[in-house]
């Protein structure tokens, strides 16, 4: 009693202390101490001082902290009635007890290992209780006083006759201004609480939770070598959690490199050191949390401290939990000594502990259905109720925000093991929410049965409620595949493809879900797609992967009212949404049995993927993640043939001459290739396209065996398989023997260098990256003509291009348009531009260099496609460079131009480049011959042309 009323002190003593400060420039204070004392409600505990303390303040010490600092000297003044009870009331109250200021860890001072810089003590080990007391306390506070052991702390005198040691009252005040100026900022005047407040004037107000009282404190400690030479860089290893973190850097050379990260949970404050000196690293970890039997409330402020909780005995917290029968279960099974160890309990209710044992005794008996014996055997063969009990017991105590998502548990049954996972809560409206979501954000499962109640605290461990007894997890995704009767085809595709390893891998990081199609459900396949399926080629591999996650997921995952989405092994979406079934086969807490429900008048609430496939059993749980059983093959684009694929994007006029050339088949079995398909209205759109719409209108039958056709449906399957992210400038074979080739381009005015668009002969791609069996389909714009000619026989067989083709033969760079591997773009004027000029034209033929100075004008040493031509203006001008190193401004208004001359047909295809025909003579100035210095006209000629447009280059 005495000491709760003097922790009420310190609120009315630090409101003299802010009066002082308030009060600096007042001359007189007559009558105001008796106002701010009967204000403060001092008047009882200041009766009890003595006369002389009871002075007014006087007028020459106008400020109260003077009258303070004068009666802090007189410490011999305070009497012994009040030093017995005061000082030890203080130090265990509102000011620090002694409780926590003599508390230590391994001898050291537990405020000291709380600073801010989170040092770490050298030495551990030393026994709490056998410290010396006058060495623990803290700068700036009373040593802790200790009376004898035969007496209470709240004696009202000293016996002994000893005269007790004086109060030392500028401590008092020193641990105010201490905590005004210069403690922590968690803890100071400005604390975490945001703006100032009285609240200072309380130190455990704003202390963080964790230093406070019943925190245990935990160390770790490894040092190991590394094999890098400099050791310049090491990682962190902490992490961060929604109660917030810090980070740190504590000193840094060459050599050495010390980082701490602090990461604060519900229930833990984890900081992690991490000292690299010259080639050795040691790692400490210290663990601070709530001391056994102590918690926080999760529904209190944010900085509630360690609270004492009412603990049970490890049976009494089970059974009043409501799992009577699985204590009674483990007793008589002789495990009775379990509940005497740090053990994590996972239990069951009655409820659905009766229905497991109904179920086992049913599987005893011999009229039981074959079929279901068959599926539960592999789980339930030999299991005893002492084994059930063992795979529910894990070793050490685990709070469920420990753990993390696919952890392994290791239970007391060999070769068992419980793996946690964890789910977010789906919406749920404020009016509804139960303490459970306010609590616990996640939701979490073991071996997939959802956790009714966590971090239940016994005596000796903790305990957590599943909602159905859990099957131990011995065998794989395969062997329970292996062993059932309905999966006789599922086990066939999968050996083909050799998906089968897959699922037999085990390990921490093993962890698969697979919706596996029943027997009758591959049934309902077309017989070609069974087929390839038995065949295990890429159609088969692509099918089975649609069905396979890399996670593993529950049902509880799917959240009933709005719709819950993964990603498979082909990085495809599955979307997961309750729907309202008619039949369904309902698996029973036994997991492995079935029971058919049939109503007519009444439906039930299944999963549905993708609005197409249902999940007749979940959650059957392997030692490698969960299977569920569904009543469809999911259909996906990347498991189909090419001729299903067109026609699923209505790309029917290629699909049809596939069909009529009788290639179909072999188009099918194609794997790994780019598939470059024309669009229904790029066959409108040109000459070539329209020729094979009137063949398939009006002579189909010509179609079949015709080799220009499958010349021309070859050249758009390039090899091998290639998409978007993965194309680059250069030529790819087709199946017809020859090359395509693959432009990038840009069309940000600012960022030059991202390419988003491409063409492949200079046929831009409009639709991209969808997978078909193994391979992969770019929709064009254009059909893809097979060149037959280089630019040279392209110009010498065009008779509109005869005077440049003349122009061209009376250089030297007949044999540059005629290298196969030159990769130009070819600027044409027709014969009408050069017409109209005649006496110019007749005057270059007889100018040997203006006349290669002109051609060489009108060659650009790179592709350049008119899609890849767009409006450029100033600033952002965008030029290229003909072979005679000048440049040409490139832009788009009505049509592409270049420099001066618009492009009047775009895209004429060789087998060495492409040509453009022009409306005009490209108009260059001859380059200036300059010799360096001063002469020269150009003091940086060093640098270039500072006056021509920013350069932008195709490549």
């Amino acid at each position: 009693m005495e000491r709760a009323r003097v922790r009420a002190i310190g609120v009315p003593f630090a409101l003299l202390l802010l009066l002082g400060l308030a009060a600096r420039s007042v001359t007189s204070f007559d009558g105001l101490d008796d106002e701010v004392i009967r204000l403060a409600g001092l008047g009882e505990d200041l009766a009890e001082w003595p006369a002389e303390l009871h002075e007014p303040i006087a007028t020459a010490d106008v400020n109260p902290f003077l009258w303070m600092l004068r009666h802090i000297d007189e410490p011999d003044r305070v009497n012994d009635h009040h030093y017995s009870r005061v000082p030890e009331a203080l130090v265990g109250g509102a000011f620090g007890g002694s409780e926590r200021e003599t508390a230590t860890i391994g001898g050291q001072d537990r405020e000291s290992l709380e600073s801010d810089a989170e040092t770490f003590a050298d030495e551990l080990g030393q026994n709490p209780d056998d410290r010396q007391p006058s060495s623990v306390h803290r700068p700036g506070l009373t040593p802790p006083y200790r009376p004898p052991a035969a007496q209470h702390p709240d004696v009202e005198t000293v016996d002994d006759g000893r005269q007790p040691p004086p109060f030392d009252t500028s401590s008092l005040f020193q641990h105010h201004f201490n905590s005004f100026f210069n403690t922590p900022l968690e803890t100071g005047f400005f604390g975490t609480a945001g703006l100032p407040g009285f609240g200072f004037f309380d130190t455990n107000a704003n202390r963080p939770w964790w230093k406070g009282e019943n925190v245990c404190v935990e160390r770790e400690e490894k040092e190991e070598d590394i094999t890098s030479s400099d050791n310049d860089e090491v990682s962190v290893n902490g992490g961060t959690a929604s109660g917030g973190s810090s980070f740190g850097f504590h000193g840094f050379s060459t050599f050495n490199l010390n980082v701490q990260s602090c990461a604060e949970k519900q229930h833990k404050y984890v900081c992690t050191s991490i000292k690299n000196v010259n080639g050795r690293k040691r790692t400490e970890k210290l663990t601070r949390q709530c001391c056994h039997g102590y918690g926080r409330p999760r529904n209190g402020p944010p900085n509630a401290h360690c609270q004492k909780l009412d603990l049970y005995s490890m049976e009494e917290t089970v059974e009043r939990l409501g799992a009577k029968e699985f204590v009674s279960t483990l007793k008589k099974s002789g495990l009775d000594a379990t509940l005497e160890n740090d053990v994590t309990l996972f239990v069951v209710p009655d409820s659905a502990y009766t229905t497991f044992a109904e179920q086992m005794w049913e599987n005893n008996l011999v009229a039981f259905d074959p079929m279901a014996r068959a599926k539960r055997a592999i789980d339930f063969a030999s299991m005893t109720a002492r084994d059930m009990i063992l795979a529910h017991t894990v070793n050490g105590t685990y709070f469920i925000e420990d753990i993390s998502n696919e952890q392994l548990l290791k239970t007391d049954l060999p070769g068992a093991n419980i793996r946690i996972n964890i789910y977010p809560r789906g919406p749920m409206a404020a009016t509804v929410r139960d303490q459970s979501h306010a609590e616990h954000p996640y939701r979490y499962t073991a071996n997939c049965a959802p956790l009714l109640k966590l971090n239940r605290v016994a005596d000796r461990g903790i305990v957590h409620v599943v909602d159905r007894v859990l099957v131990p997890a011995r065998n794989t995704l395969m062997d329970i595949i292996e062993v059932r009767d309905d999966m006789t085809l599922m086990r066939t595709f999968l050996e083909m493809t050799g998906l089968d390893k897959m699922l037999r891998e085990q390990g921490d990081d093993k962890h698969y879900t697979i919706f596996a199609p029943n027997d009758d459900a591959f049934l309902k396949l077309d017989k070609d797609i069974r087929r390839k399926l038995k065949a295990g080629n890429g159609c088969a591999m692509n099918i089975l992967k649609n069905h396979i996650l890399d996670i593993t997921f529950c049902s509880l995952a799917a959240v009933n009212g709005v719709k819950t989405s993964t990603y498979n092994m082909l990085n495809e979406k599955l979307e997961f949404e309750y729907a309202m079934v008619g039949k369904t086969r309902v698996p029973s807490s036994v997991e492995g049995e079935l029971s058919e429900v049939e109503d007519e008048g009444k439906k039930t609430q299944r999963i549905r993927i993708n609005g197409f496939a249902t999940i007749e059993e979940s959650d059957v749980v392997a030692s490698n993640g969960v299977l569920h059983v569904i009543d469809s093959v999911l259909p996906t684009d990347s498991g189909m043939p090419i001729s299903n694929t067109l026609g699923n994007h209505n790309l029917t006029v290629f699909k049809q001459l596939i069909s009529d050339a009788g290639l179909e088949e072999e188009f099918d079995g194609m794997s790994n290739r780019t598939f470059f398909i024309p669009t229904d209205q790029a066959f409108e759109q040109t000459e070539t396209g329209r020729y094979w719409i009137r063949q398939l209108k009006e002579h189909p039958e010509s179609l079949r065996g015709n080799a220009a056709l499958k010349e021309f449906l070859e050249y758009h399957v390039a090899e091998p398989l290639i998409k978007t992210c993965g194309l680059e400038e250069t030529t790819i074979p087709t199946k017809a023997g020859q090359n395509v080739r693959v432009n990038l381009y840009t069309t940000n005015p600012v960022f030059t260098t991202v390419m988003n668009r491409a063409t492949v002969n200079c046929a831009r791609l409009v639709r991209f990256d969808e997978e078909t069996c193994g391979s992969v389909v770019h929709e064009i714009d254009k059909v893809l003509d097979v060149p037959k000619t280089n630019l040279m026989e392209a110009l010498s067989a065009n008779p509109d291009y005869s005077m440049f083709q003349r122009m061209v033969s009376l250089t030297n760079l007949t044999e540059l348009l005629t290298s196969p591997d030159s990769g130009l773009t070819l600027l044409v004027p027709k014969n009408d531009v050069f017409l109209e000029v005649d006496s110019w034209y007749q005057e270059t033929l007889q100018n040997q260099d203006e006349l290669e100075r002109i051609i060489r004008a009108h060659v650009l040493p790179n592709v350049i496609c008119c899609t890849g031509i767009v409006p450029s203006e100033w600033p952002f001008v965008r030029t290229t460079e003909t072979i005679s190193g000048h440049q040409l401004k490139l832009n788009r208004n009505r049509r592409p131009q270049v420099q001066n001359a618009g492009i009047t047909k775009c895209d004429v295809v060789a087998r060495n480049g492409i040509i453009h025909e022009i409306n005009d003579v490209i108009n260059v100035q001859p380059k200036r011959t300059s010799s360096t210095g001063a002469g020269s006209g150009n003091p940086f000629e060093s640098f270039g042309s500072i006056t021509r447009p920013l350069t932008f280059w195709f490549k």
